[in-house]
């Protein structure tokens, strides 16, 4: 295995048709409006705490903004691409870092969006197995059960209509049945956005069962 900080990256840079302009990149700086979108970033996206780096941390601002405000998800996974190889640059993370499989899971999700579900599926199985062994057991990575609860219902809200998507019907059930049953697990859950999270994976386990011609489960 290639350890250079080009060879981590190679697996998410051959994958996919990246734009060779900077066009897009701008970041509107408005005064007022500057300081709103970065208050609303801050409080709804914010970056974890060990990313220090200045540039990474403004690399995955535009990242954030090119997803939730002005969306456009091959400039945001241009964005998460450069921070991904700012950070093995740096040395500070690693790829099994709970920072870094959420950058990768956000990066399958935009390359998806682009029409690369292919290798939007491949990356997302890859961090599946990092945090659900064969059995559907949840596992070790990561420093909290909690974080590896949210990290499977995070994966499994982007690998199912993948899955779904390929005709992989008996995946799907397994990955929507685990999400269900991390969702179910974590503090708080009869709260209205996690009741909410287990109802919509209620309802993809029934179209999952019903495509696969499972009728009496759906």
């Amino acid at each position: 295995m290639d350890n250079t900080t080009r060879g981590k990256l190679q697996p998410y840079m051959g994958m996919i048709k990246l734009l060779s302009t900077v066009s897009g990149l701008v970041v509107v700086s408005v005064g007022g409006l500057y300081i709103y979108i970065n208050h609303y970033l801050d409080k709804n996206y914010p970056i974890r705490p060990e990313i220090t780096s200045k540039a990474t941390r403004k690399l995955l601002r535009g990242a954030a903004l090119r997803e939730h405000i002005a969306p456009d998800p091959q400039i945001a996974y241009m964005f998460m691409l450069s921070a991904l190889e700012q950070i093995y640059s740096d040395g500070d993370l690693d790829e099994s870092s709970e920072a870094v499989q959420e950058i990768i899971v956000r990066m399958a999700h935009a390359a998806a969006q682009i029409g690369e579900q292919k290798p939007a599926k491949q990356m997302l199985e890859t961090a599946w197995d990092k945090v659900v062994d064969s059995d559907g057991r949840i596992h070790g990575l990561g420093d909290s059960e909690s974080w590896r609860m949210q990290h499977v219902c995070r994966v499994a809200d982007a690998l199912g209509p993948l899955l779904m998507d390929c005709g992989e019907y008996k995946t799907a059930i397994r990955t929507y049945g685990t999400a269900l049953q991390a969702a179910r697990t974590m503090q708080n859950n009869d709260s209205d956005d996690l009741l909410l999270k287990q109802a919509n994976y209620v309802t993809s386990l029934g179209e999952a069962f019903a495509m696969d011609k499972d009728y009496e489960s759906a």
